[in-house]
């Protein structure tokens, strides 16, 4: 869902007077680590924080808010760039700038258990998705399935 030039503003805003915001999920492109409905904390992150594997918050040029995990770094032209994907996707985002990047998350909360993205199962997970290129492929067998079951 596209959002207006200036809620992206407020959101950056609280942000950085709060030092995070909440948001629920939606869309199945992070599933199963984030499930429609979950609410996802960020924190402030710069391009020069963030590693490998991070779920980022980011702003797309159609004022969408994303958060997808970040696969590579690249300079090119003496310019950051970042290459997120959806852990159910099997292609990457198109590229972002770093004044796209808003956060990066802290934490999941899924039926008030708290998630961290630190914990060592999160850890495993992100590597496993980031390295193992068919995971994505299950994923998308078993969402594109589950959604013909529940529409007949």
């Amino acid at each position: 869902m596209p959002f207006p030039n200036e809620f992206v503003k407020l959101f950056a805003q609280v942000l950085k007077k709060r030092g995070w915001i909440e948001l629920p999920a939606q869309g199945t492109s992070m599933f199963p680590f984030i499930r429609r409905g979950d609410i996802c904390r960020f924190v402030p992150a710069l391009a020069t924080q963030i590693r490998r594997g991070d779920i980022l918050l980011f702003c797309t040029p159609q004022g969408n808010l994303i958060a997808h995990r970040l696969c590579r770094k690249v300079i090119t032209n003496e310019q950051l760039t970042l290459l997120c994907k959806g852990d159910s996707n099997l292609s990457y985002d198109v590229a972002i700038q770093q004044d796209q990047l808003i956060a990066k998350m802290d934490w999941i909360k899924r039926n008030e258990r708290i998630i961290f993205v630190t914990s060592p199962l999160a850890y495993i997970w992100g590597h496993l998705v980031l390295t193992v290129p068919m995971v994505s492929v299950a994923l998308q067998y078993y969402l594109y399935h589950r959604e013909r079951i529940h529409t007949s």
